[in-house]
């Protein structure tokens, strides 16, 4: 049965990347959060593509549903702030947390393969919602499994932060013919100075895709989601949002 919904808690950082080391922090000055839209935000459970319960909270309400995934860290609490900003958009927006633990010590093939089987999941949980169109977006990790699930969700369009091409330690890539499944818009964005990822490692899987697709960065050291931490917050938020409204 259905939860009732509840106002949203601003909730605190999440750092870290698709690597579970301690990530360097980013060289722009922090600063303070914008204020967050009230909006709802339901908890949720859905299977994984393998029937593993996944655990996650629903922001808002519409008929495109976003999916929002987490970096290395596997800790929601940076998209969860970012969300409220794309449900007054008039999106059902979902973060979630991977099957495997927060901040863990380190990374496997296994954990990996979880973490893509629980984005399968949870794009099926939105269209049995009522979601008629879906957009994946991820960093790090997270853009990597964005990628790979890309085909089997029949996502609509996707976003990729700071996300290898290559982790040959999570027995996980992304292939040019991953990327030839998204006939839709492809957004990708890096920091020209990402200290967990290179810049150049997500620009090589913005070079595999076909158009539509476009390229941002922005300047410091900031990864992935650390960037709704910088003085480029905004910016990045926009361009996310941006990009979101764009495809209607």
């Amino acid at each position: 049965m259905r939860r009732p919904a509840a106002l949203l808690v601003v909730v605190a950082l999440a750092a870290g990347g698709c690597s579970p080391t301690a990530t360097p922090q980013p060289s722009s000055s922090v600063v303070p959060a914008t204020a967050t839209p009230m909006t709802t935000a339901e908890p949720v459970t859905f299977a994984a593509a393998d029937g593993v319960t996944v655990r996650g909270t629903v922001f808002g309400t519409g008929a495109t549903g976003v999916v929002l995934s987490n970096m290395g860290d596997n800790d929601p609490a940076a998209w969860e702030r970012f969300a409220p900003h794309l449900a007054v958009e008039g999106y059902t927006v979902l973060t979630y947390a991977y099957r495997y633990p927060a901040r863990p010590r380190s990374l496997t093939p296994e954990m990996a393969r979880g973490a893509l089987e629980d984005l399968h999941g949870a794009a099926a949980y939105l269209r049995s919602r009522g979601a008629t169109r879906i957009v994946l977006i991820g960093a790090s990790l997270g853009g990597m499994v964005t990628a790979k699930a890309a085909k089997g969700t029949r996502a609509d369009a996707v976003a990729i932060i700071a996300a290898p091409a290559d982790r040959p330690d999570f027995d996980l890539s992304v292939a040019p013919a991953d990327l030839r499944a998204v006939t839709g818009p492809k957004l990708f964005i890096a920091s020209d100075n990402d200290a967990t990822v290179a810049a150049a490692e997500t620009r090589t899987i913005f070079d595999r895709a076909p158009e539509p697709k476009t390229w941002r960065s922005f300047p410091g050291t900031a990864h992935g989601t650390q960037l709704l931490d910088t003085e480029q917050a905004e910016t990045f938020r926009r361009t996310i949002i941006e990009f979101v409204t764009g495809l209607t």
